[in-house]
């Protein structure tokens, strides 16, 4: 049986695939089979899926006194999980904490969390849900095993594929007011919507990249699409993400036109 790491970093532009192989590590952490982990059959591993584990601690940015979610994870919510990484576990063997949007830690946050990485207290486990990893500390990141999420969970599926071709059409097209009609036509999109287009978007750009004898303004447009995908990591609304990409796009494109 292999091994596992004591902390992980697991990264994907999808929140749903994120957080659905963090659990399936949670599993195989705190699974009680002697054999195969992790087995699914077990108290531990139908708690996990249940998410009723005592011993599995999910952490996240908080809410305000309207219900929106914070930008940052803050580091008193660190210090919290480290002095609670110390209590024994309750019916494990181990113990998991899951810290989702852990790109969002601010420094002093991430570095608090470099110290429990750097001693971790025996059978603990980490597992950092990051959807930009370069946001974390370098120093951060060389502490972790880094798990880039693949499968079911990324493939696109039909209607956010139509969404990104389209988009990509206009683009390839110079199509201007086409772009900002279709922001706007389509700001109703919710925000797991929003990222997975985002991330076909990226895909079809780079695609671009080999073809197009603008290379500049593709890589422009990549790096515009990065930092929509940044804006929904702190809970800015769809209107303006789209607002931003096609006011961004729009903009690069008439230099082309230009």
């Amino acid at each position: 049986m292999e091994k596992l790491s004591h902390a992980y970093i697991v990264s994907s532009p999808s929140e749903n695939a994120r957080m659905s192989k963090a659990y399936e590590l949670a599993q195989e952490m705190l699974c009680s089979s002697p054999d195969k982990r992790p087995c699914g059959v077990c108290r531990d591993c139908r708690k996990v899926a249940a998410r009723v584990h005592p011993d599995l601690a999910v952490i996240s940015r908080l809410t305000d006194d309207k219900g929106n979610r914070k930008k940052e994870i803050l580091v008193d919510q660190i210090r919290a999980l480290s002095a609670d990484a110390y209590v024994l576990p309750n019916e494990a063997a181990a113990k998991v904490y899951i810290i989702a949007d852990a790109d969002c830690m601010n420094e002093q946050a991430q570095n608090a969390a470099l110290k429990l990485f750097e001693e971790p207290p025996e059978g603990v486990h980490f597992i950092l849900c990051a959807a930009n990893p370069d946001k974390l500390l370098i120093t951060v990141r060389s502490r972790c095993t880094t798990v880039r999420c693949t499968g079911a969970e990324d493939a696109e599926d039909e209607k956010t594929a139509q969404l990104a071709d389209e988009f990509a059409a206009l683009l390839d097209k110079n199509d201007v007011p086409g772009v900002t009609a279709w922001c706007f036509d389509h700001e109703k999109l919710d925000a797991q919507q929003t990222a997975d287009f985002l991330c076909a978007l990226k895909k079809r750009l780079v695609g671009m990249l080999i073809s197009t004898q603008d290379k500049q303004r593709v890589m422009d447009i990549i790096r515009l699409v990065d930092r929509c995908l940044e804006y929904r990591t702190v809970n800015t609304g769809i209107k303006h993400i789209l607002g931003l990409l096609a006011v961004g796009s729009a903009a690069e494109t008439r230099k082309t036109i230009d």
